[in-house]
């Protein structure tokens, strides 16, 4: 039996991995070119609500950077690139 849990176990571990993992690197990567393409739509706002919308999703990069300064890259990315599928922001 104790041969059988071993490699279910390690399934479930490796099932619970995310999808989209990230290392440091990758994460403020994906931080500059987000950072950069919101700082082009601020620049191309038109109307209040444009900036608005762009003060709001720097407040979320902002926890991205602070979930990045605490050693946690994984998070960091989840949120860079939910603004930037929130934003329409390419990250090819």
């Amino acid at each position: 039996m104790k041969k059988l849990i071993t490699p279910v176990a390690a399934f479930f571990v490796l099932a619970a991995t995310p999808v989209f993992a990230c290392d440091q690197q990758e994460a403020v990567d994906l931080m500059v070119k987000v950072s950069t393409a919101l700082g082009e739509k601020a620049g191309a706002a038109k109307t209040e609500e444009d900036s608005l919308k762009v003060t709001a999703a720097n407040a979320r990069m902002n926890e991205g950077g602070a979930a990045l300064s605490a050693g946690d890259p994984d998070k960091a990315c989840e949120i860079y690139r939910a603004v930037a599928k929130d934003e329409g922001i390419s990250l090819e």
